[in-house]
Formats: C-alpha cells, sequence, structure tokens
C-alpha cells in the first residue's frame, strides 16, 4: 500500500510539473496556441462603421473645395434629401451659374450700358455661382420651420395616447403614421432604426443630428437621459409639450411684436406719398395756378 500511494504520488507530482512545463515553457504547446490564435485575431478585417448622413459623392465633388460640399451636404440632409438635388449635381451647377452669369456680366460690359447695368453684370457672377446653395438653403429652413411648427402638436398627440394607454413607441409610430409633413417622415425614420436594431440612444441621436431646431434636440435628449437614468419617458414628453406649447406661444407673442416695425417701411414707400399727392396736390396745383 505504501508502495502504492509512493507510485500515485510521484505520477501526480510528475504530471504537475509537466503541466506546468507545458504552460510556463515558451515553446509549450498551449502558449503556442494562444499565440496562434492572437495572431489570427489580428488578421480579422475591422468592422465598417456606416455613416447615416453622409450622402454619396462622385467624382465632381473632388475638385470642389471640402467646406462647400460639407455645407452642401449639410443643407441637403437638413431639407430631406430631395430626389432632385444631390452632391454631385449641386457641385455640377455652381460652374454653369458662373459661366451663365459671366456671360450675362460680358455682355453688359461690352453694350456699353448704364453702370447700373453693368453693376448688375458684375453681381450676376457670384450670385450664379451660389444660386445651387441658396436654393439649397431655402429648401432647408422651409423644411425646419416646418418641423418646428408642426412639433406640439405631434408631441400632443403623442401624449394623449400615452394617458390612453399606449406605450411610448407604440404612440410614437402611431402618431408618425396619421400624420403627414417632414416631421412625420422623420419621426418614421426614428422608428425604422429602433426596428432595424439601433439603440434608443444612437435612433434619437440621429434624429437630432438631421435637424437644427433646438426644440426637436431638446426633446431627443431628454428622451435619452430619461432612458439612461431610468426616469419615466412618459413624464418626460409631457414635460416637454407643455414646454413646446409655451414656447411656441412666446415666439408668437414676439412676432406679433415686429409687426410695427415691419409694417413701417411699407407705409412710408407705399402709403404715405400717395395719402401726400391726395391731400396736397390740389392745394399745390392752386398755389401753381395762381
Amino acid at each position: 500500500m505504501v508502495l502504492i500511494a509512493a507510485v500515485l504520488l510521484i505520477a501526480s507530482l510528475a504530471a504537475l510539473a509537466v503541466g506546468l512545463g507545458i504552460v510556463a515553457t515558451p515553446n509549450g504547446e498551449v502558449q503556442r496556441r494562444a499565440q496562434e490564435f492572437a495572431h489570427r485575431e489580428e488578421k480579422l478585417p475591422k468592422k465598417r462603421l456606416m455613416q447615416v448622413n453622409r450622402l454619396p459623392r462622385g467624382w465632381v465633388a473632388s475638385f470642389t473645395p471640402p467646406s462647400f460640399v460639407d455645407a452642401i451636404e449639410r443643407n441637403l440632409v437638413l431639407a430631406g434629401r430631395p430626389a432632385a438635388w444631390t452632391v454631385d449635381k449641386a457641385v455640377t451647377y455652381k460652374p454653369i451659374g458662373l459661366a451663365v452669369g459671366s456671360l450675362f456680366c460680358l455682355v453688359m460690359v461690352l453694350k456699353g450700358g448704364a453702370p447700373a447695368l453693368v453693376l448688375v453684370g458684375v453681381l450676376a457672377v457670384p450670385l450664379g455661382y451660389f444660386v445651387p446653395d441658396l436654393l439649397i438653403y431655402n429648401m432647408a429652413v422651409k423644411r425646419q420651420q416646418q418641423i418646428q411648427k408642426e412639433l406640439p402638436d405631434l408631441l400632443d398627440q403623442i401624449v394623449i395616447s400615452i394617458e390612453a394607454g399606449v406605450g411610448f413607441e407604440q404612440a410614437l409610430a402611431r402618431a408618425g403614421e396619421r400624420n403627414s409633413g417632414p416631421l412625420a417622415e422623420e419621426v418614421m425614420r426614428l422608428v425604422q432604426d429602433m426596428t432595424l436594431g439601433l439603440s434608443r440612444r444612437e435612433a434619437y441621436l440621429g434624429l437630432a443630428n438631421r435637424t437644427s431646431i433646438d426644440d426637436l434636440k431638446n426633446f431627443c435628449g431628454a428622451v435619452v437621459q430619461a432612458e439612461e437614468y431610468g426616469i419615466s419617458i412618459a413624464s418626460v414628453v409631457r414635460s416637454q409639450a407643455t414646454e413646446l406649447r409655451h414656447a411656441r406661444r412666446m415666439r408668437a407673442e414676439a412676432e406679433a411684436q415686429k409687426v410695427p416695425v415691419k409694417i413701417l417701411v411699407p407705409l412710408m414707400l407705399c402709403v404715405l406719398p400717395v395719402l401726400f399727392i391726395i391731400v396736397l396736390g390740389p392745394a399745390i396745383v392752386s398755389a401753381y395756378a395762381q
């Protein structure tokens, strides 16, 4: 029995020594396999990150300054990516407009007209170059104003649905389906992004990046913070809807206070001269006749 116990003890010590040797030895089998696995993992291709807001660019955009291309791309995103406009089209139309403006300026100069016409021809050169930018910017501004106008009503609909017992995501999807306009399109894209696997944080941050409205950005930030800190999203939506209604009322009052200043210019240029002619015209004619 002692001999068998001694043999078993020696065998166990030998196995332990062999095992430690395999692990600790630089040329051991385990370390060799670990190095091969680590080396194989380094060769794996890195996953590409899809940039959602970046529009496709062609060879025409490569000859334009990057700052101009980025500004056009940003305005196209704010304009909802209209089908009739792309980055390449906008960049291509800029030199065409420059050529048309230069031709108009050349005609005005060679014609030898009044200095005012020559000045108009000179101003047509930069105007022709920036016409695509102005058109896209105008579309972006109108779309963002429409979003700001529709936002309080949409949040009120979401609050009514939540108070009726519907979940927040379902209320958001229902509000997007039952409405039309740019805000409804953005809401439906938000719901689709979350359906396709994006987290709520990523989807709402993407919505905030696709708009320039501070109220909508604040709403997206509030929803993200509510999810991070475990706050009820329904209460956040209610408070945001109340604040947006108050902000819309304040904007309406501010616009109403600007009306007297805005009406002053057409009053002085159009109404007062005619009034002076009607009142003082007969007196001037009579004095001149005498």
